[in-house]
């Protein structure tokens, strides 16, 4: 068995583990749009315990036959469940890093969050001073920033390791977010950045699971994209991510009623008329609707693009779906309106939203395609698994 066994097993096995954290995280993200579209949120004013109870020991008589205790109590237990299944690709990924280029400061300091929330869980967020957790959400999200900032610009054999600390810390963030957003009787800023932050760590895992994987490293020869297709692919990604943002600050400022007709916005035409203009919620509305024709007009473009560009298959691939699956969202959209937020077509339109972001993430990962194996002349055969050899 050669050296490269033990790292080229490893790497499998982050990939399989973050593959699963990628069907997680797609799962709590649809739970929690369940949980907003059946108003479960408030189902518990307490966090992080449930009616006072630490959240694993509340007994399941006391939420299994409640409807809104089933979903948010559910929703809780599933986001320790990803909590957990992140910590596992953390420890993966420094595994797989060589000793000499492992972040040994960030991971101090990832170390140092774990032992502040478990000191804070011990005495609990009521003996905590004031603004303890607005001091604690900040510093994660600077914490978030930098090691994402770290990650685009680290060498190949440190790029995994630098994603899953982002990956742990946005876990956290989110968890903290979810809690404060509870304990503060949901702000609309803090649910919509509580959604956000879930699809902006959704995109981190993506990335660890095509950084992972065998096909994203092989040594094959890419086709050459045209700047022009690249930049399609980025402002396509772009605009699909804008507009699950203004999908969720729609969905928790209720912006959706203040029109239910479609195409238009009324009997009377396609704009709002001028009277309107002054509230949010039209405004919200209104730009969510607009960027929806923006988004499905760029991801047909793009299928036609990187088709006639002869991109690599996994592109055109991704972004086909994504061009089908446009069509079927800006449908459920009009579904909504239709039947003034049936559950389950408004779950199922955030769901499909969740599953084009993902489609639009792949597209764009793949076009700006940077394997962890530097081929070599002289490495014809075999592969170089990160931190073996790298340079």
């Amino acid at each position: 068995m050669t050296s490269n066994a033990a790292p080229t097993r490893n790497l499998r096995m982050l990939n399989i583990v973050s593959i699963a954290l990628c069907v997680l995280t797609f799962g709590l993200i649809v739970w929690g749009a369940h949980v907003n579209t059946t108003r479960s949120g408030m189902a518990f004013p307490d966090w992080p315990t449930s009616n006072l109870a630490p959240m694993i020991t509340y007994q399941p008589s006391e939420w299994l036959w409640a409807k809104d205790r089933f979903w948010e109590h559910g929703h809780r237990l599933f986001a320790s469940l990803v909590g957990l299944v992140t910590t596992v690709v953390l420890i993966l990924a420094v595994r797989i890093t060589p000793v000499d280029a492992r972040p040994h400061r960030a991971i101090g300091i990832v170390v140092g969050v774990v032992l502040a929330t478990i000191i804070t869980a011990i005495f609990g967020l009521n003996l905590m001073p004031p603004g303890f957790m607005e001091v604690f959400m900040i510093g994660l999200g600077v914490l978030l920033t930098a090691f994402l900032v770290k990650a685009a610009k680290a060498p190949s054999q440190s790029r995994l390791v630098w994603l899953s600390l982002a990956a742990f810390v946005g876990v956290c963030l989110q968890g903290t977010f979810g809690g404060y957003t509870v304990r503060n009787n949901l702000p609309d800023w803090t649910s919509t950045t509580h959604g956000v932050l879930a699809e902006i760590f959704l995109m981190i895992i993506i990335g660890i699971a095509l950084l992972s994987s065998s096909s994203w490293n092989a040594k094959r020869a890419q086709p050459s994209v045209r700047s022009f297709t690249m930049s399609v692919v980025a402002l396509t990604w772009g605009l699909t991510f804008l507009q699950f943002v203004l999908g969720a600050l729609t969905r928790h400022t209720d912006a959706w009623g203040v029109s239910v007709t479609f195409p238009q916005w009324s009997e009377d035409g396609f704009l709002p008329s001028p009277d309107l203009w002054q509230h949010a919620q039209v405004t919200i509305h209104f730009l969510h609707r607009t960027t929806a024709y923006l988004v499905a007009f760029f991801v047909i473009l793009q299928y036609f693009i990187v088709r006639r560009d002869g991109a690599p298959r996994d592109v055109r691939r991704s972004s086909m779906f994504a061009a089908l699956l446009v069509l079927v969202q800006v449908f459920l959209g009009a579904m909504i309106l239709w039947t003034y937020r049936g559950e389950l077509v408004t779950t199922l339109h955030v769901m499909t939203g969740v599953v084009l972001v993902i489609l639009n993430t792949i597209t764009m990962y793949s076009t700006f395609r940077r394997p962890l194996t530097q081929p070599s002349p002289n490495a014809m055969s075999g592969g170089v698994v990160a931190g073996q050899g790298g340079h």
